[in-house]
């Protein structure tokens, strides 16, 4: 096991990088994943390097995974460079620099289209989520908060590394591709007369979820079959994005195992 002790090391260097510039983790398609409970979750052939701190005592030989596969190269380091370079507070002494998966299309019939969502909780537990409810496949345009990002990457914990997603420079066309195949696209809106449960979800189906604060784009919207509504009580204006897609997945899975 390698030892570094410098935080001008390159590699440090890289995984300083990697934490704080979407440029660098688009541009190397390697991102930053940290603590053992997420370590574990990632497929080993994906692991290029792990970082444990000096006094780390955790299981290691079990987050490298099958030794017959492409073993990653693992760097010791001391406690203080380990929290020089962590995102975290407090370090749980292991990191891995990790490559990114990418999809070319989405298998299945049950999807999200994501537009322009911002919050790195929102994608966390819409990630979470999908994966709990069934989801195939989340899409989404470029202008989302970056899924590699350190606080999204924890807040899916370990969804990520299992639920198919992908990023479109031309969400519009994307969307009209998924249409195509016969997929009925749904977005909750103002315009929406029906509530989300009067609709029939066991056919192919998709669910466009919009931003925090604006909703969905014109352009986005205007492309959905269908408006639905999700009922409020009281004087709550809207959902939670996180929430709202939760609803709606959750209504396609009861009807779905009904």
């Amino acid at each position: 096991m390698e030892r570094i002790t410098s935080t001008g090391n390159k590699l440090i260097r890289e995984v300083r990088d990697l934490e704080k510039k979407a440029r660098a983790r688009r541009e190397s398609g390697l991102f930053i994943a940290e603590g053992e409970r997420l370590c574990s979750e990632i497929p080993p052939a994906y692991i290029e390097r792990i970082f444990v701190a000096d006094d780390y005592d955790g299981r290691l030989p079990e987050l490298v995974g099958d030794t017959s596969q492409r073993a990653p190269k693992i760097f010791q380091v001391p406690r203080e460079l380990m929290e020089h370079m962590s995102d975290t507070k407090n370090s749980q002494g292991i990191l891995a620099v990790v490559r990114q998966k990418t999809y070319t299309e989405l298998p299945g019939d049950f999807f999200l289209i994501l537009d322009t969502l911002q919050d790195p909780g929102n994608m966390g537990t819409i990630f979470r989520t999908a994966e709990a409810a069934g989801v195939d496949g989340i899409l989404m345009n470029r202008d989302c908060v970056d899924v590699y990002s350190p606080k999204v990457v924890r807040a899916t914990m370990g969804a990520m590394f299992r639920m198919p997603f992908m990023v479109s420079d031309d969400l519009p066309a994307e969307i009209q591709r998924m249409k195509s195949k016969g997929v009925q696209v749904y977005a909750a809106h103002l315009r929406g007369t029906k509530n989300h449960w009067d609709f029939d979800y066991r056919t192919p189906t998709a669910f466009m979820i919009g931003n925090e604060g604006n909703g969905l784009q014109d352009a986005i919207a205007d492309l959905a079959d269908t408006y639905l509504r999700i009922p409020m009580m009281g004087h709550t204006e809207s959902l939670n994005a996180g929430v709202a897609a939760s609803v709606l997945m959750y209504e396609t899975l009861r009807q779905r195992i009904s």
